[in-house]
């Protein structure tokens, strides 16, 4: 969850506070959002409903950073009304394009394929001031509406240098396009996807120590969604050993392995990391689930 602060500044119309929206931290995050911090370059798009059903404002608003208030501020002001409350609805990036409306924020046919869909957060929240004449600050707590899905790959012992090598790995079999709402989440999935993660030689290396290093290929924000029968990975790699003075490859074509062999789902606002041990005989694969909340199971494909 990341939090930022609906409250009241200086302005006034009327003798009426205006609404503003003031970040919890100052401290800048990456595209995907970690922690509890709300980036300060990324507008989001708010309207409010006074007592729970009747737009409030003229017309869904885009709040954007202002460095010297140190808080978000709408393009064009609004301000507190003078008594009832008033229910929040927001969306993060400003960009997504999404529809508000009083039961809280939409969109049909969101897809994730391309790579700045891939790494662009979909975040949703919502927040009732029960009293408007009491001008609190008050939370509002955007929740991940995708699930963050990271590749790691290592040998799975020790192996000489420049002897093993990942060429190649894509996740296949996922749906690509769902319809979102913050009421029930994702609905109507399909267009299954093969999403490339590695198309070019990646050396796997140990360290002086001759421990396996492990290399992170990236992290996705991905559809939540079942792992059916069609999910799997898609791995090639190459093994070079030397005997008696004459080297040996052994390039394996890609392997298709099942994800849902462990982990059966993918959730929002959930982290799954999915880590490869690459070895002469097997492939082992672990799964697991950090904060954003990071998933553990494993399993071994020979």
């Amino acid at each position: 969850m990341l939090g930022a602060l609906a409250c009241s500044c200086v302005k006034t119309r009327e003798d009426r506070m205006a609404i503003s929206f003031a970040p919890v931290s100052s401290k800048p995050t990456k595209a995907i959002i970690s922690g509890a911090i709300y980036p300060h370059d990324v507008p989001f798009v708010v309207n409010a409903y006074y007592g729970g059903t009747t737009q409030y404002f003229a017309e869904d608003r885009q709040a954007t950073y202002n460095s010297t208030q140190n808080l978000f501020e709408t393009t064009t002001p609004e301000y507190w009304p003078l008594s009832g409350s008033l229910t929040f609805q927001a969306y993060s990036p400003a960009s997504a394009g999404l529809t508000i409306a009083s039961a809280g924020v939409s969109i049909e046919d969101y897809t994730v394929q391309t790579a700045g869909q891939m790494t662009t957060d979909l975040l949703y929240a919502t927040a009732t001031v029960a009293d408007c004449t009491v001008h609190d600050p008050v939370q509002l707590v955007f929740d991940h509406a995708l699930a963050q899905v990271v590749f790691q790959v290592k040998p799975a012992d020790y192996y000489p240098s420049n002897s093993l090598s990942l060429d190649s790995l894509s996740l296949g079999g996922i749906c690509s396009v769902g319809d979102f709402s913050s009421a029930d989440l994702w609905d109507n999935l399909g267009s299954e996807y093969t999403y490339v993660i590695r198309n070019s030689s990646l050396a796997l290396t140990c360290n002086e120590d001759d421990e396996p290093v492990t290399a992170t290929l990236g992290s996705y924000l991905l559809i939540p969604q079942e792992l059916g029968s069609a999910a799997a990975l898609n791995v090639a790699y190459t093994i070079s050993q030397t005997v008696g003075g004459t080297t040996y490859t052994l390039e394996n074509p890609p392997v298709s392995i099942p994800l849902g062999g462990t982990v059966t789902e993918w959730e929002a606002g959930k982290k799954y990391i999915y880590t490869l041990n690459i070895g002469l005989n097997l492939i082992n694969f672990t799964a697991s689930y950090a904060p954003w909340d990071s998933i553990d199971g494993g399993f071994v494909v020979e």
